[in-house]
């Protein structure tokens, strides 16, 4: 039996499957930037004012004492291991809540339970770049429907049921990339905000960003980045060639020189 997002069910055996994303359908679709939220400091501010650089969006709930902590911790404890990009000045991170009883003091409370309250004191940010917030309008199944988010409250379990899941957006605020999992790794982080940024890095830096997008591809069944075997087989070979052609012309001068000499 299929469950509609947030509709609370008593069975001790939910459908999960209600909980899949359907990536082909949200990949590229675009965040409303007017969406009003409060953060955890009672700040009323719009989605928009997060875009203009990658953003990693979290979707959790703050009465959750189980995976959606261990979600931003483990995503706090990677992220510090990530060299190229910086929070703040090269990409934000945004956590949510899709519990419409949750509120800016929860929110607040939850940063206090992960520890990731920052130096400004109670109810400061983990860091710079990053904001913990609630919906203002607390309409949580439009804006998780959004991004394709599933989420279920089992009275079996007495807890919402849902992905564990990261949402990578562009500056532009367009869905660029899902990774699952509580686990996390900086490299895969790292892979993640590189094709999020690409637009933006393209026109910028970075040759390296250009072949590390390339060279990586994301295997969804997999959930992870691998190495883009065809394509480094096909630079492979390109680079052969072309060095072969470079020898064949060095020679050729070199053999043409001594005829002249």
């Amino acid at each position: 039996m299929v469950y509609a997002v947030g509709e609370p069910t008593r069975s001790s055996s939910p459908d999960t499957s209600v909980m899949r994303i359907d990536e082909p359908r949200f990949l590229g679709a675009r965040l409303a930037a007017e969406t009003r939220l409060v953060d955890s400091s009672g700040a009323n501010f719009a989605l928009g004012e997060m875009f203009g650089k990658p953003l990693i969006l979290v979707l959790s709930y703050y009465g959750c004492d189980g995976t959606c902590p261990t979600m931003n911790m483990e995503l706090a404890r990677a992220l510090a291991k990530v060299e190229r990009f910086r929070l703040g000045s090269d990409y934000r991170v945004l956590t949510v809540s899709f519990d419409a009883r949750d509120s800016s003091a929860t929110a607040a409370d939850f940063l206090r339970k992960t520890g990731a309250v920052g130096s400004g004191g109670e109810g400061s940010e983990a860091q710079p770049g990053w904001r913990h917030a609630v919906l203002a309008d607390k309409d949580v199944k439009a804006f998780a429907g959004s991004v394709g988010f599933n989420f279920f409250w089992s009275d079996a379990a007495k807890a919402f049921l849902h992905p564990n899941v990261l949402v990578f957006l562009t500056p532009q605020g367009r869905v660029a990339r899902y990774i699952y999992g509580t686990r996390m790794d900086a490299e895969t982080l790292t892979l993640a905000l590189t094709d999020a940024d690409w637009e933006r890095i393209a026109n910028s830096t970075a040759v390296f960003d250009m072949v590390t997008g390339a060279c990586f591809s994301y295997n969804y069944e997999e959930g992870r980045y691998q190495l883009n075997y065809p394509l480094l087989a096909g630079i492979g070979s390109l680079l052969l060639g072309l060095s072969l052609m470079g020898l064949g012309a060095w020679g050729y001068r070199r053999k043409m020189g001594r005829m002249h000499g």
